[in-house]
């Protein structure tokens, strides 16, 4: 984790103005991916529609610095905020339903969201987005805007590694194996639902304001369902049930689709055939597989060493 940090931290010296701009974007894009795998890989609640809720975020900051003329740091603290009340109301609706249900009901929101966005033209400006949003100038000075992406992030992705291993994490995962028999020891299976929802829905409104500031726009293309299928990708290529596993399929992801997408136009078909690939031979992400074979090189290793001392 250390070594991590110390070559995120020194990324600007060593790479290019557009590859530091990449991994801006991985971090963002891990963020919302840690964010979702709270509800995903430890609640076991299949969302389709994070994306509803990252929009949130990145529209709430760009609004607040556009039509309300609010100081930067307010909006950007504003936006969990606003992303969290609306995952309030659509968690309370969607977890009275399980299962397939629910997937369909969060996609449901998320396009009910996009189409507000999309419609409400004296608002958020429908589909031509919000450009040129005043985002402080010193951001731009230097790798001043990479540096600010990462300490938030890392301090999210912190935050979130502690609720999933706190009580609370160690309940999901027991309502995540099986809803019934949690609930049958007191255990208020719904609330402990909607919590996560929430809490999920807080550091991914924090990752959309992290992009809008990014990218200096926002467009109702965030909250369309396909930027949600990014996330749940993301989520699945590096493992549900590793905390690192978004983190490092967000690097995957972003970092082969970039590299595809340059190199030819069908490059959605390519990822596509590679994205399949692992799922079919890496079913519990890369993280897992990696994790997996550790274990094993272990166990061989520890079989080695006893047979040789007897």
């Amino acid at each position: 984790m250390i070594l991590v940090s110390l070559v995120l931290l020194i990324v600007p010296f060593v790479f290019s103005r557009s590859m530091v701009s990449l991994i801006n974007e991985m971090l963002i894009m891990a963020l919302a991916g840690c964010a979702l795998n709270l509800m995903l890989g430890y609640g076991g609640m299949v969302s389709f529609g994070p994306a509803g809720l990252y929009a949130v975020g990145a529209y709430a900051t760009a609004i607040l610095l556009t039509r309300y003329g609010a100081p930067f740091i307010v909006a950007v603290l504003a936006a969990p905020v606003v992303a969290a009340i609306v995952g309030a109301i659509v968690g309370w609706f969607c977890v009275r339903r399980s299962a397939v249900y629910f997937a369909l009901l969060t996609l449901a929101f998320a396009q009910i969201i996009w189409t507000i966005i999309f419609e409400w033209y004296d608002f958020t400006n429908g589909d031509n987005g919000i450009v040129s949003i005043p985002i402080p100038e010193v951001l731009y000075v230097g790798s001043n805007i990479y540096y600010f992406s990462l300490a938030i992030v890392a301090v999210c992705i912190f935050v979130l590694w502690r609720i999933v291993n706190s009580p609370f994490g160690a309940t999901l995962q027991a309502i995540r194996e099986n809803p019934m028999r949690t609930e049958f020891i007191a255990v208020p299976v719904r609330r402990y639902q909607l919590a996560a929802f929430v809490i999920s829905s807080f550091f991914l409104g924090i990752a959309g304001s992290l992009f809008c500031v990014f990218a200096g726009s926002v467009f109702p293309d965030y909250a369309h369902w396909v930027k949600s299928t990014d996330m749940l990708v993301v989520c699945l290529l590096g493992g549900i049930y590793n905390f690192a596993g978004p983190i490092v399929g967000s690097g995957v992801y972003i970092l082969i689709s970039k590299v595809i997408s340059k190199n030819t136009t069908y490059w959605m078909f390519f990822l596509g055939i590679i994205i399949v690939f692992l799922v079919l031979y890496m079913r519990n992400g890369m993280v897992g597989f990696a994790a997996e074979k550790i274990f094993r090189f272990r166990n061989k290793l520890g079989a080695g060493n006893g047979e040789g001392k007897s």
